[in-house]
């Protein structure tokens, strides 16, 4: 399914979203994690140098909301390994279920992953896997893609993974 249009009500489950400037997505992942905040789920952000200051320090500081670097989630190389990041996803789940959490809402720029024929070749391999993982968990995903970073025939192959993919 493909859609295009406002994004301050977002869907559940895996969703595909390529858009413009870091201001953009900064904006977009905001009202995305609010929607989980207010279902219960435990929030993450995750972009190549995410800002934790920018966000409210009462939620980070009580990890309702996690803010985590792209390194620090899918590894230095950025080259994704689809079996470890399932383990780090399912921990997260873990982690937040345990403290009472209705689940997780993940809000990553995967730009930087998808950036070499190789890592988009790993990446759509992860696609595969989180697909199940995300359809068979209480885990919402929105993978987002800056079209200003990625070649539009990689924005295709990516944007076809998901369900749902949007754009603005």
């Amino acid at each position: 399914m493909r859609a295009r249009g406002r994004l301050d009500s977002w869907p559940s489950g895996h969703v595909g979203w390529v858009y413009s400037g870091v201001s953009r997505f900064e904006s977009g992942a905001t009202t995305f994690l609010a929607a989980g905040a207010a279902r219960g789920e435990r929030q993450m952000f995750v972009a190549d140098d995410p800002v934790v200051e920018q966000w409210p320090k009462h939620l980070v500081d009580r990890r309702a909301l996690v803010i985590a670097s792209v390194t620090e989630i899918y590894g230095d190389t950025r080259m994704v390994v689809p079996t470890s990041q399932r383990d780090t996803f399912a921990a997260a789940l873990a982690e937040a279920l345990s403290e009472g959490y209705t689940g997780i809402r993940v809000a990553a720029d995967n730009s930087s992953l998808v950036d070499t024929p190789d890592r988009l070749q790993a990446w759509l391999g992860w696609e595969e896997v989180a697909e199940r993982f995300l359809a068979e968990n209480p885990v919402t995903g929105l993978c987002a893609f800056d079209r200003s970073r990625v070649e539009s025939a990689t924005l295709a192959a990516v944007r076809g993974t998901h369900r749902l993919s949007m754009s603005d």
